[in-house]
């Protein structure tokens, strides 16, 4: 249904109009509510009302754009679903007005002392505005009374409904870890009969609202439904996250961390299903799935490309920390590996604006992008050590190299369907040409040399050895040199198996991560006393020229 149309049902119209209307009143209240403070006598773990006013405005931001884009079909769908999770949300809220010291709220409050807090005006404007947002959501099931334009059987059900399940056991676990005596790490199942209930309200919405929105007839309520659910998991999901990475004496839990990821795959699902139909070679008509040219999902890809590398380069020039006492905070050498992989891939991304050199260099994006991640890590170690020790708070660089993730994993989506669709497009040959030996020689070497480079220290100093495979005192890095070394055995593989071009593509862009493994004495070494290079950093050396001995030996085959 256009607007045009729309506007012609003026009944229909109207409730739509209102129930957007109290979708904004109320998340304006929600908004307002942790800015003028929910108790007297404790203040929040961390600066939180920036984004729980955000977290609060994207659902009507959103579903006010698709109104003014002619979609009322998928913002009625939003907002309802958005009003299936305010339930649960308004009755945990009220646990804080009948026994504020038994929650675990460290994004509204944390307490200090074992004297009682008491409810302020700001608590009364939360309970509000989740009122308000229960009435628009009520207001706008059944797509506020307009008829479905046309009908289509609902797929991908069960899909839908297993993340669902998946975010309920993250929203089941505990929110953060604490150490302070005062901030209980207290999970759902640990609280009074009023949290409780809240807490298993919002955890059954999940899956209530993803299958109510995934088994419609009607496309567009779909779509909006699974928006709403995304919205509303991280609105919940977010916030002790945050608190868990930021406040002094909290930690990172596995719930909110998996209530998070279920919340970005669901909207991804129609377009991974999409995808893997197209690797299986099998074309899929189905009208709404249909996708965007080649050429423009490359340019969309090069747009959160460069966005991904402009929050790095963001993350780079500002703070990673911020004392606790106020004072500024010494510079992390680890920051200075964040500018190689950011211009790395910003070059990618400008590239994949180009027509003649876009489908060249695609295939390297996805090693561009794990460069960055692995250069972050060695960034995000000592800002979650110090802000767990309570020394300091991340700063606004952390929370801009955060940023990359979503960015650059939207590239990595929309390229690799442009890659599938463009893949289904060609006509490819039935004998798979030999890797001839010299290639093979090459791959294997820079294999071999790789697997050394991330498993064995690259620096060494007086009492310091870099961390390795093996976790210890860096964990983070650890984990991320593990991955790193996964990706890079199963893109040597891919490059195997891949068309000579396309091969080149994914070893030319393995030089970039382990690259950043070469890099990490020049770029780090200078605050390490007695820095020398360890045996990580020749053999990752040594995987580079290998790597690009191989790419011009594969692309040289690929211009005869």
């Amino acid at each position: 249904m256009t607007r045009t149309e729309l506007e012609n049902q003026t009944p229909a119209a109207a409730r739509l109009r209102t129930s957007w209307t109290l979708l904004a009143a109320g998340s304006l209240l929600t908004a307002a509510g942790p800015l003028l403070g929910v108790v007297d006598g404790a203040q929040p773990a961390y600066t939180s009302w920036p984004l729980l006013a955000l977290l609060a405005l994207l659902p009507p931001v959103v579903a006010g754009v698709l109104l003014f884009r002619g979609r009322p079909f998928v913002a009625a769908g939003l907002i309802a679903a958005v009003g299936v999770f305010a339930v649960g949300r308004l009755v945990s809220d009220l646990q804080i007005a009948a026994d504020a010291m038994a929650v675990a709220r460290p994004e509204l409050f944390r307490p200090a002392t074992l004297i009682a807090v008491t409810p302020s005006a700001g608590l009364w404007l939360l309970i509000a505005g989740h009122a308000l947002v229960i009435a628009g959501g009520l207001l706008a099931a059944g797509r506020a009374g307009m008829p479905a334009d046309e009908s289509e059987p609902p797929g991908l059900v069960a899909v839908h409904v297993i993340i669902a399940f998946w975010a309920t056991v993250g929203l089941l676990g505990k929110p953060f870890t604490s150490a302070d005596p005062f901030q209980l790490d207290r999970g759902p199942w640990d609280l009074p009969v009023i949290g409780l209930t809240g807490g298993l309200l919002i955890a059954l919405a999940a899956p209530l609202a993803t299958a109510l929105a995934a088994s419609s007839p009607d496309p567009d309520t779909r779509e909006g439904g699974v928006y709403g659910v995304t919205l509303a998991l991280v609105a919940v999901s977010l916030p002790p996250l945050v608190a868990g990475a930021a406040a002094p004496g909290l930690g990172l839990a596995v719930g909110p961390l998996i209530t998070l990821s279920a919340a970005l795959l669901l909207p991804a699902v129609p377009l991974l299903a999409r995808l893997w139909r197209l690797v299986r070679g099998k074309r899929d008509e189905t009208r709404d799935l249909t996708l965007p040219s080649v050429r423009r999902m490359h340019v969309t890809a090069g747009v959160f490309a460069v966005l991904a590398a402009l929050a790095m380069i963001g993350g780079a020039l500002a703070p990673q920390l911020v004392l606790s006492t106020g004072g500024p905070a010494p510079e992390l050498a680890s920051a200075n590996l964040l500018w190689p992989g950011a211009i790395a891939l910003a070059l990618l991304g400008l590239a994949l604006f180009v027509p003649s050199t876009a489908g060249v260099v695609r295939p390297a994006l996805l090693f561009g992008y794990l460069a960055m991640q692995f250069a972050a890590a060695g960034a995000t170690q000592p800002v979650v050590s110090a802000s767990q020790a309570g020394i300091a708070q991340p700063g606004a660089g952390f929370w801009l190299m955060i940023l990359v993730a979503p960015f650059g994993i939207l590239a990595l989506i929309c390229a690799g369907l442009a890659g599938a669709v463009e893949r289904e497009n060609t006509v490819l040959p039935t004998k798979r040409e030999q890797l001839p030996m010299t290639e093979l020689g090459a791959v294997l070497l820079a294999g071999l040399f790789a697997v050394g480079a991330f498993a064995l220290p690259n620096v060494r100093g007086d009492n310091y050895t870099a961390p390795t495979l093996v976790p210890g005192n860096d964990p983070v890095v650890s984990a991320a040199l593990i991955s790193s070394l996964v990706w890079l055995i199963v893109g040597l593989v891919v490059a195997f198996r891949s068309r000579p071009a396309r091969g080149a593509a994914v070893l030319a862009g393995a030089v970039l991560l382990v690259g950043i493994r070469a890099l990490e004495l020049p770029l780090t070494g200078d605050k390490v006393v007695g820095a020398v290079a360890g045996p990580g950093t020749w053999l990752a050396l040594a995987s580079c020229a290998a790597l690009l001995v191989a790419a011009g030996l594969m692309g040289a085959r690929a211009t005869r």
